[in-house]
Formats: C-alpha cells, sequence, structure tokens
C-alpha cells in the first residue's frame, strides 16, 4: 500500500509540472517514502487552487491571476434572504473558537483578548474606521467567506469554502467585525 501512494504522489507531481530535479521535490519524494499513505492521501486531497498555490510557490502568475480570482468569487455562496451581516455575538463565538475560526490566531480583534498571532491585520476598531455600509459588508463577507477570492494562495484559509462555517455564520462573523456594538469596535 505504502508503493502504491508513492506511485500516485510521483504522478500528482508530474501532473503539477514538479517533474524537475529541485530541493523541493528531493524533500516532497522523502516525506512521502517516509510519510506513506496518510500523507500522499493528503497530498492528493489538494484541490485545484491549493495545486496551483503549491506549483507556483503561493506566487501566482500574472497570466493565471485573472481566472484564478473568478473561480474563487464563484465559490462564495450567499446567506438565504442576502442579509451579509447577522449576530455579532454568535460571530464572536466563531470568531474565537480555535476548532472553527480561530481567527485569533492571526488577528487581534476584541480588545479584552489576547491574540496569538500577528500574521492577519489588526482587526480592533475595524468596523468603527470603515462603517457597516452595503459595500464594506459585501467585501468582508467575501474575504472571511474565501479570502483567495481577493488575495490569492493567503494564509487565510478559505472558512466558508473549507467547510469550517456556514454562509449564515459568516455573515455573523462579518458582524463580529462590523457592528458597533461589538467588543472589536468598542472606543
Amino acid at each position: 500500500m505504502k508503493r502504491k501512494g508513492i506511485l500516485v504522489v510521483g504522478l500528482l507531481l508530474l501532473g503539477l509540472g514538479l517533474s524537475q530535479v529541485g530541493p523541493f521535490r528531493a524533500r516532497l519524494e522523502a516525506a512521502v517514502r517516509d510519510g506513506g499513505t496518510e500523507f500522499a492521501r493528503v497530498m492528493l486531497a489538494q484541490d485545484k487552487a491549493q495545486a496551483l498555490c503549491s506549483q507556483h510557490r503561493d506566487r501566482l502568475p500574472a497570466n493565471l491571476l485573472p481566472t484564478f480570482l473568478a473561480e474563487q468569487r464563484a465559490l462564495i455562496q450567499y446567506p438565504e434572504g442576502g442579509k451579509l451581516m447577522g449576530d455579532w455575538r454568535k460571530g464572536q463565538e466563531i470568531f474565537t473558537d480555535p476548532r472553527r475560526g480561530n481567527c485569533y490566531a492571526c488577528h487581534s480583534g476584541d480588545p479584552d483578548e489576547v491574540a496569538y498571532g500577528t500574521i492577519g491585520p489588526d482587526l480592533r476598531g475595524y468596523g468603527a474606521s470603515r462603517g457597516q455600509g452595503e459595500a464594506v459588508q459585501r467585501y468582508v463577507y467575501e474575504v472571511v467567506y474565501n479570502a483567495w477570492a481577493y488575495f490569492p494562495c493567503s494564509l487565510m484559509y478559505r472558512g466558508g469554502v473549507q467547510g469550517h462555517f456556514t454562509p449564515e455564520e459568516a455573515a455573523h462573523i462579518v458582524a463580529f467585525l462590523l457592528d458597533p456594538g461589538s467588543p472589536v469596535n468598542r472606543r
């Protein structure tokens, strides 16, 4: 079974255009050899977009960007009824849940909470500085649901697309970021 996984990942590498010899390919082949079928399964589970990001080391060539962005935008699903801002209290639950949003791993938000990461932008005062207009709600919703529709191959995962939360739950996160009553927007 281990040989089959190595063969399958080898074929995947050829399909991704990683057939040239290089340090990454050598390390990847060693990882597949040592990691066995579970590693092969994870590598094969990459969707088309992730495979493209891997192939280009998260720096897509300019000629691929328009199609990539259009494909990512097409994956965005909206809440029933089209309301893009839900209940900030429910959004706070998702934002702070390490098994769902896990947003504090990369962002600061509520001034009373400790952010564990600084990879993403500081979100304190986000809604207070940007307002709650329709265009702002749409932008924030789309980034929360699928960040890659705006920031290709970024570290921010595609929460809605990857099933970490529903469209309605994404709207709750939007409210947590934008609602004037949310602790994020405390002055």
